[in-house]
């Protein structure tokens, strides 16, 4: 696992929007999402997520996205970034083959967080909206998982990542993955206004 600063801060990876980016394709796994939501919410092992299903979404020809954090559920991860960061992806969950082409790859994976925190600062953190976005999450610094690279909160299915496992990622997967500021326990940074967003 990659050495860990002591600062705390919480963020979200999202796909990247810059020109750098270029002409692409990704995976997704549409609606094999709800597989994975159904088993986050009931934590039930009979709800595990097998055999997901990912489908390509652009030319053929054109260069593969190794890391996407496509919903914020279910990042879709290439052998090279699940190689390079497989012990800090092993820390907070499981890299599952995908289903890609009708048979299970050894080149394709999605990552499943499975560690639950209960870190959140409910009083100052907005309630979670129908779809589990919390708007504003304030933590509870002594409770973050900082050893963690990405971790869960009971109040919603969606991922949140330790900052320097963020940057790690983003450099890793350039120029596909950007990040914005949930919290830090730095006073003096301010979180991006709508991180959720798009």
């Amino acid at each position: 696992m990659a050495d860990i600063p002591r600062g705390r801060a919480v963020c979200r990876l999202l796909p990247s929007v810059s020109e750098a980016r270029g002409e692409y394709r990704a995976l997704t796994i549409g609606g094999e999402l709800t597989k994975v939501v159904r088993w986050m919410l009931s934590g039930s092992p009979d709800d595990y997520p097998r055999g997901i299903v990912a489908e390509w979404v652009g030319d053929p020809g054109w260069r593969p996205v190794e890391f996407s954090p496509g919903a914020d559920e279910a990042p879709i991860v290439g052998r090279r970034v699940a190689d390079e960061f497989r012990a800090d992806f092993e820390a907070s969950g499981s890299l599952l083959p995908l289903i890609v082409d009708g048979k299970e790859s050894d080149e394709w994976f999605l990552f499943l967080v499975e560690q639950v925190v209960d870190c959140l600062d409910l009083g100052e953190s907005s309630e979670p909206e129908w779809d589990g976005v919390i708007r504003k999450s304030v933590f509870r610094p002594d409770a973050v998982p900082s050893g963690l690279p990405v971790f869960r909160v009971p109040q919603s299915t969606k991922l949140y990542w330790n900052e320097w496992a963020a940057d790690r990622l983003r450099t890793l997967a350039a120029p596909d993955v950007e990040t914005r500021l949930i919290w830090s326990a730095d006073p003096t940074r301010t979180p991006h206004p709508d991180p959720w967003s798009f």
